[in-house]
């Protein structure tokens, strides 16, 4: 178990998780799968054993998922996982088949690894006893006897090389890569990855929200004496007790008290990528404790002076990931859109050497959209009030993303669901400005303009701006 110990008295996090979709690779699901193998036989039955992709599992772990199509079960005894843990065996008269879902019919395998292991290989292969059995790829070919072997990074790349692949899943598995090169770097297993200028810029003055609080006394002779976070497969965040606190519950349920060298400890596990920032609440005699997995990134941040260098970079990468599995997890719930990709035209109606024009047709209104390229780039919107369907606004987001992305102050590059955020705080704040007749701020809000400095931004953080606090 990898722990890292935040300064005295800090709270530390852990990572989050959800498995991706099925589809999220669209059509390049397998190909990781297919360019890694060795192709020696052409399928010549119907009934035979084929990989037909592979998907990340981003739960309180990280994990790499292969999806199987098993039409002959009697070919082989056991499926063998080969990764940087060792083997991981699974005994064919105990598969059963997803029962629902895109992957219904599907056999689903699971290898976990830690982000220190995202850049290491996990292989596949069926096993008869002492000898190999068939295994094919979706391209109709045999692997060799070896099977076939993916790494998350593979799958990151596969994202990475996909056109069609949507802003959010990229921003998120980029993330993903950058959190597993810090984590590498902190555990002193690789160089420094040089992605200072990727990482964040958020400081704990911006995080202040997730700091760790307490009211009340605890039981006599009870401290708390800091909080840890340990990175494995599954990640965990732990509340160290100086002696034994009695009973504590989290979130209402009574949770189990744990010790070990380092004290009396509860634990929250098994947290998921979108819960990092899910606030927890802990009971301890007539003491209440509330925290979330982000209290590890503020107090990492709000004690730079005295934790290394590497923790903190640590601490904002886990921020990014965070922030980009909120984006790609968040649903568009509420609103129908009215229009589709295919529907969707942006044409360019001139450009300079300060910006690009273009424009595009919304309910047989023109509408016009300009791109500069300075300061990480910036896309405005004119009349961007007049659309306020929320599923149209993350399409059109991702149309113009397409066409360039943007920088983004906590992740590396904007996602359309954060753009059509900003765009609903504009549409929110043009509304009250009109209801009081403040035609300056009316004029300031008609239109969105989409760049680096607002990502994340709440409709209060544009308040207090506008407000001048």
């Amino acid at each position: 178990m990898k722990k890292v110990s935040v300064c005295f008295k800090r709270v530390c996090a852990s990572v989050c998780a959800v498995a991706l979709s099925f589809a999220g690779l669209g059509a390049a699901s397998g190909s990781p799968l297919a360019g890694s193998a060795v192709t020696a036989v052409a399928q010549d039955t119907v009934e035979v054993n084929t990989l037909k992709g592979a998907t990340l599992t981003l739960n309180g772990e990280i994990g790499i998922n292969f999806y199987l199509d098993i039409q002959d079960k009697d070919s082989f005894d056991r499926i063998v996982l080969s990764g940087p843990d060792g083997e991981k065996e699974f005994d064919a008269a105990e598969l059963a088949p997803e029962s629902s879902g895109e992957c219904e019919g599907l056999y689903k395998l699971t290898y976990l690894v830690t982000p220190m292991q995202t850049e290491q290989s996990v292989s596949i292969r069926l096993k008869n006893g002492d000898e190999s059995a068939v295994l094919y790829g979706s391209d109709g070919k045999a692997f060799g006897d070896e099977g076939t072997s993916l790494s998350v990074k593979d799958y990151i790349d596969t994202v990475n090389n996909d056109d069609s692949a949507k802003s959010d899943l990229s921003v998120l598995v980029n993330a993903l890569d950058v959190y597993g090169k810090y984590s590498s770097l902190y555990f002193g297993k690789c160089d420094d990855p040089q992605l200072d200028d990727v990482l964040t810029s958020m400081t704990a003055k911006d995080l202040e929200k997730y700091k760790f609080k307490r009211t009340g006394e605890l039981p006599d002779d009870v401290n708390i004496l800091g909080a840890t976070l340990l990175i494995d497969s599954r990640t965990s965040f732990r509340v160290y007790f100086s002696s034994d606190p009695g009973e504590v519950t989290i979130d209402g349920s009574v949770t189990q008290v744990s010790q070990n060298k380092s004290g009396y400890y509860i634990e929250v596990s098994d947290i998921a990528a979108a819960d990092l920032d899910k606030t927890h609440t802990a009971a301890v005699g007539d003491c209440t404790m509330e925290f979330s997995a982000l209290s590890y990134v503020y107090g990492a941040l709000d004690s730079e002076d005295k934790c290394s260098e590497n923790i903190s970079k640590l601490a904002k990468a886990l921020y990014a990931y965070n922030y980009a599995a909120n984006m790609y997890f968040e649903s568009s719930a509420g609103s129908d859109p009215t229009i589709s990709e295919s529907d969707f035209t942006l044409t360019e109606s001139g450009s300079d050497y300060d910006a690009e024009r273009y424009f595009f047709t919304y309910g047989d209104e023109k509408y016009n959209a300009t791109y500069t390229p300075y300061s990480g780039g910036d896309w405005k919107v004119i009349d961007s009030y007049k659309i306020t369907n929320r599923a149209d606004i993350v399409m059109i987001c991702e149309e113009l993303s397409k066409l360039h992305r943007i920088e983004g102050r906590i992740t590396q590059y904007r996602t359309a669901k954060d753009m059509a955020d900003e765009w609903e705080i504009h549409n929110r704040g043009y509304a009250v400005a009109m209801n009081y007749g403040m035609d300056s701020a009316v004029a300031r809000l008609k239109d969105v303009d989409m760049d680096k400095k607002d990502q994340g931004k709440s409709f209060d953080d544009f308040l207090a701006e506008f407000m001048g606090s």
